[in-house]
């Protein structure tokens, strides 16, 4: 039986990916693996439109965050790609002589949505790595590149600046999240079935501790366990 510890998720510089097809499932399991590799982790919530009734049963909205770690950001504008090639600041910052990785690694950067940018500012550092959770990115993916390839440098300007980005993803799975280090599908109907459900790692670094096709279920994971009860403390009721 495979023994599955969070906690190695962060132990080299990877990223992770979550999905499956329940909301409330899905953000409770990203939450559960994203704290239990830094309490005091960052949460990025996508919404849009008119708000799923699913958005109250996960972290946000059960107050699991606390208000100065939490953003929610409902309009487009700061979670979409932005067009890097139009960005008059790279006129004032690039040299003539700069070498064309860094200049690929800049364009990379500043094509990130806004909201991905100033958390890479404020929180990446070289003292030590931290993890952030960024859930329903399938609400915006229409908006990124189909391929694995080219979704990859997205990833990569996260772990450069020593954060460990988690995703969520809700629906059907697409081959672009092998862009991530880790690939899990969540294998379960709803939350009212979690004890039922179980975790299957797709995508896994060759030197992790897991392999792909192993599974884990849910109820042998304390912090996954105890998030899909509900039993998770409240930090801060306060909302932004």
């Amino acid at each position: 039986m495979v023994k599955f510890d969070p906690r190695t998720l962060t132990r080299g510089p990877w990223s992770t990916l979550v999905w499956g097809a329940n909301r409330a499932v899905v953000n409770r399991i990203l939450w559960a693996l994203v704290s239990a590799n830094d309490p005091a982790a960052h949460w990025l919530e996508i919404r849009t439109g008119e708000g799923d009734p699913s958005d109250r049963e996960g972290p946000a909205d059960l107050h699991w965050v606390p208000a100065h770690r939490l953003l929610v950001a409902r309009e487009l504008g700061s979670v979409v790609p932005q067009d890097a090639v139009a960005n008059l600041a790279l006129m004032t910052i690039i040299r003539t002589d700069e070498p064309a990785h860094e200049l690929l690694r800049l364009s990379d950067f500043l094509r990130l949505p806004s909201a991905a940018q100033d958390l890479i500012s404020q929180l990446g550092s070289t003292a030590g790595a931290r993890s952030i959770g960024i859930s329903n990115t399938d609400r915006i993916r229409e908006y990124f590149p189909p391929d694995s390839r080219q979704m990859r440098p997205v990833f990569d300007r996260f772990l450069e600046a020593h954060l460990h980005p988690f995703f969520s993803v809700v629906g059907q799975g697409t081959e672009r999240r092998f862009a991530s280090d880790f690939v899990f599908e969540t294998q379960v109907a709803d939350l009212a079935h979690w004890r039922e459900g179980k975790l299957l790692c797709e995508k896994a670094p060759g030197d992790s501790s897991l392999s792909e096709g192993d599974s884990v279920p849910l109820k042998e994971v304390p912090e996954i366990s105890a998030a899909l009860q509900g039993t998770v403390a409240v930090a801060d009721p306060e909302r932004p």
